[in-house]
């Protein structure tokens, strides 16, 4: 979780699967954190589509800590931190 907040703090970053999705399609996602408490198949595509891009994924925290830490109300899967 350090790390997570850490890179929050100091990088831009976006949230939820769809704006992850498209940012690593266009190879500007340097990382990726997982919540933990995401569903199966949920998780499944996004290991696989993280490890597709070759970009490292940390699994940690929860679906409603990601979305405290984002300021949203609505759960959130995973977080992508950008590159610069």
């Amino acid at each position: 979780m350090k790390n997570l907040i850490a890179d929050m703090e100091s990088n831009q970053y976006v949230a939820g699967v769809r704006q992850v999705n498209r940012h690593l399609l266009e190879h500007r996602i340097k990382k990726i954190y997982l919540a933990c408490d995401c569903e199966d198949d949920f998780a499944a595509g996004v290991r696989k589509n993280a490890a597709a891009g070759g970009v490292p994924l940390e699994e940690c925290g929860t679906r409603h800590l990601f979305a405290e830490l984002c300021g949203i109300k609505v759960p959130c899967g995973v977080i992508g931190i950008l590159s610069e």
